[in-house]
């Protein structure tokens, strides 16, 4: 039961006692249900802190939890920014589809809704808990969790609802310039109610036996909000540089500052995701609904990386073949392109884990920040070869100090095991760095390495891909977006749910008028570079 409805059941017993004229003295009694914990005892050691905490976690990236389902991974996730970040292809069966820039309602309104329900729903209970019982550490993590979650949501639509969640029954759209100032003004407010709760209580923790992530160390949740501020900040660079660079500047100042080490990875443990959606999504949905993107063929193949055999198995004649998108089959036969026949490589998910940040993302951000002249702590060849180290040391692979120094591979032309939807090589980018090099090959560099080190987080991958243009992904085989989505550019949103437009019909139009157009591909406000 979830225990919003127990709070509803309990508030209605309430009005009913009020009503009555008297009670009798066994009252309590016979009106207590047995099987069903009180207000009272639900509430004893912080259980109403603890539910809507755990539920916050399991919010950021959805996973098979007894509430929700490895299919709604599918569809929030893999059949959209797993898909455009060019990590996976969909080989479901239906065409057109997400593969094709074709949007259909029924999977993209997926990610909105169900953020709202769950992810929200948590945050607005615990905020007001943690302000009724004065308990700011706690909210403090619970605001780090809330834009963890819904900065997802904001990258993936635009203008939404966030100020207002939970004081109206039709939220405002807020700007997304606006969402992006809140949200890095709550970071800034959690870091400091961290920083001051460990400074008060040497070694005290928090939560610790329902936080899944950090087992309540008060650091660990500050040094990772300053890697999410760091991103945040980076993500505006072309819209608003000077904060950009000033909330950058201050994640790295801070005491605590940002990850560097493997323990500080954000990530759901094992032991609450046994395994990935991904693979359920491709083992037992219609005989694999999703194979390996022929973009990351292209790039592994090409730099003989060492990680392929982690992200992807082999085909049946020992070699790695992705699948390029867009692709429609002759008489829509697919079989060819599901591993299940052995022509293209299916996801190595055994191996993958449900990462939120890792320390290599950090590198590679610090990398873009001292390449645009930021105060970053370190230089951007640096921290952009520590950045390849801790991508290889978190996949279990040697060699990083070689790859980095490799200055001649580049990637490869896509060849299609299994149709004639082959393609040039996407890039002709090297992976050393270049001492000298203009600033839009550094970049390449760094962002080419960044979305490696991401997988298989396609929702960050896909706007980083956005903001950067990099790295430079193959065009899709057959573009079925009617001339909305530009070959080259690619998706740039989701279009907001139909039912938006039902239900919060004004406040739906402004989001729309900030936009521009209500289409996938209308550019956000980040989305400035030319």
């Amino acid at each position: 039961m979830k225990m919003n409805k127990i709070l509803s059941g309990m508030a209605a017993a309430a009005l009913c006692c009020t009503a009555f004229v008297s009670c009798t003295k066994n009252f309590d009694d016979y009106n207590t249900n047995k099987h069903e914990a009180t207000f009272e005892q639900m509430n004893t050691d912080d259980n109403f802190f603890r539910a809507f905490f755990m539920q916050l976690q399991r919010s950021v990236i959805f996973f098979r939890d007894g509430t929700y389902l490895d299919s709604d991974y599918q569809i929030m996730y893999n059949l959209s920014a797993d898909t455009w970040a060019g990590y996976f292809a969909p080989t479901l069966g239906r065409v057109p589809s997400t593969g094709n820039f074709y949007i259909i309602d029924g999977w993209t309104r997926s990610l909105w809704a169900n953020k709202y329900n769950y992810a929200m729903n948590a945050w607005n209970q615990l905020d007001q808990y943690c302000a009724d019982a004065d308990r700011p550490h706690i909210a403090a993590i619970g605001n780090i969790l809330k834009v963890t979650s819904m900065h997802q949501v904001a990258d993936a639509y635009g203008p939404m609802p966030y100020s207002e969640v939970g004081k109206a029954v039709a939220p405002k759209y807020d700007d997304l310039k606006d969402i992006y100032h809140q949200m890095l003004s709550e970071l800034d407010e959690a870091v400091e109610a961290l920083t001051d709760f460990a400074v008060r209580n040497p070694g005290a923790k928090i939560m610790a036996e329902n936080d899944f992530v950090y087992g309540g160390d008060p650091v660990k949740w500050a040094k990772f909000a300053n890697s999410l501020r760091l991103r945040l900040a980076m993500r505006i660079v072309y819209a608003e540089p000077d904060l950009a660079r000033t909330e950058a500047e201050k994640s790295i100042a801070h005491v605590y500052g940002v990850m560097t080490e493997a323990s500080d990875i954000a990530l759901m443990p094992s032991s609450i995701v046994p395994h990935h959606p991904i693979e359920e999504i491709n083992v037992n949905f219609n005989d694999a609904d999703t194979q390996i993107n022929a973009n990351l063929d292209c790039y592994l193949n090409g730099y003989n990386d060492p990680r392929i055999s982690k992200f992807m198995k082999p085909a049946s004649d020992g070699k790695y073949h992705g699948v390029r998108n867009g692709i429609e089959p002759a008489g829509n036969k697919w079989d060819n392109y599901k591993n299940a026949a052995g022509r293209v490589s299916a996801p190595n998910a055994t191996l993958y884990r449900l990462v939120w940040m890792n320390p290599a993302e950090v590198w590679f951000l610090r990398a873009e920040g001292a390449l645009r002249g930021w105060n970053m702590g370190i230089d951007a060849k640096t921290a952009y070869e520590n950045g390849i180290a801790a991508s290889f040391e978190e996949w279990g692979v040697s060699g990083a100090d070689t790859y980095a120094a490799n200055a001649t591979a580049v990637p490869a032309a896509f060849v299609d095991n299994a149709g004639n939807n082959g393609a040039a090589a996407p890039s002709t980018v090297t992976i050393a760095w270049e001492e000298g090099a203009d600033f839009e090959t550094s970049l390449e560099k760094i962002m080419t390495q960044k979305w490696i080190a991401l997988f298989p987080n396609g929702s960050e991958a896909w706007s980083e891909y956005r903001r950067t243009r990099y790295p430079k992904l193959l065009t899709v085989a057959i573009n079925e977006s009617n001339g909305i989505v530009d070959d080259n550019l690619q998706i740039r949103r989701i279009p907001y749910p139909v039912s938006e437009y039902s239900t919060n019909a004004k406040n739906v139009a402004k989001g729309v008028a900030l936009l521009g157009a209500d289409n996938a591909g209308t550019k956000l406000w980040w989305d400035k570079k030319d």
